[in-house]
């Protein structure tokens, strides 16, 4: 498959991938006219049906596809006549076709014809952009309160009290009364935080019968305090009463600083070193 190009006075033959190779680097127009040999007449380059796509430089570019009306192709078929002022013809070669190029008296018309009704522009394909990935917002995990005696996550919003050792506990209250009334407001004050309201006050234990009833309300706030962090610590409060009637308080001190710790441990409290 061979064409002619007709450049500086001469004919230059060159073969399709050759004018694909000049369409692409900017040497061949659009509008410029080839000899095409198979069809023995002049035609547009952007007509050759393998050079449509020749002047697609980059993807998102437009590619034009120019047509030839039915009118225009005749008039380069129909017998050579004199050239209008306006719009010049090349006639067709006549006679048998020669081995080489058809010879040309003038040079072959280089303003394209006008585009006609079947002109096809294609579109650049709209560019896709990548999805834009969320950032993923990672919520850190936040740091409960630690206990009075320090150390990891609690269980539950209320204050946690201090953990002791129970027998030293009981010992140091028995040695000492002075330590025991510090040792129990200690713990009314961490039952009242618990609670996050003043239910009791130590100093009414001094009153006749009504600090029994007083005890005997602090006793059941332990057996509530249990209930409401989920600790698995039994109603202990006829027990702790008995005890402090009849041991002194001894046994009191012991068992309720037993359920106290078993209370805060659920909660997350850990002992102070």
């Amino acid at each position: 498959m061979s064409f002619q190009l007709h450049r500086n006075g001469q004919y230059i033959p060159c073969d399709l991938p050759k004018l694909r190779e000049m369409a692409r680097s900017g040497e061949l127009a659009q509008d410029e006219y080839v000899f095409d040999e198979r069809v023995r007449q002049w035609v547009g380059a952007a007509q050759i049906a393998e050079m449509k796509d020749a002047w697609s430089i980059g993807e998102n570019e437009a590619t034009v596809a120019m047509e030839l009306t039915p009118e225009m192709l005749a008039m380069f078929e129909s017998p050579a006549e004199p050239a209008a002022p306006v719009r010049p013809s090349t006639p067709a070669p006549a006679g048998p076709a020669p081995s080489g190029p058809a010879p040309i008296a003038a040079n072959p018309p280089r303003n394209p014809p006008a585009p006609g009704p079947g002109q096809r522009v294609s579109e650049p394909a709209p560019r896709r952009e990548e999805p834009r990935r969320e950032e993923m917002r990672r919520e850190e995990p936040r740091s409960e309160r630690s206990s009075g005696g320090g150390g990891s996550a609690r269980k539950s919003n209320r204050p946690a009290g201090e953990i002791l050792d129970p027998t030293m506990t009981t010992i140091k209250n028995a040695i000492c009364f002075v330590l025991a009334i510090l040792w129990l407001i200690k713990r009314y004050d961490e039952v009242n935080n618990f609670f996050g309201e003043k239910r009791f006050t130590w100093w009414h234990l001094l009153i006749p019968i009504w600090g029994i009833i007083v005890m005997w309300k602090f006793f059941n706030s332990i057996s509530e305090m249990a209930q409401l962090v989920g600790a698995n610590v039994p109603n202990r409060a006829v027990i702790y009463l008995v005890g402090q009637l009849c041991t002194g308080g001894l046994l009191t001190f012991y068992l309720m600083q037993t359920d106290l710790n078993a209370i805060w441990e659920h909660m997350g409290a850990r002992p102070a070193k």
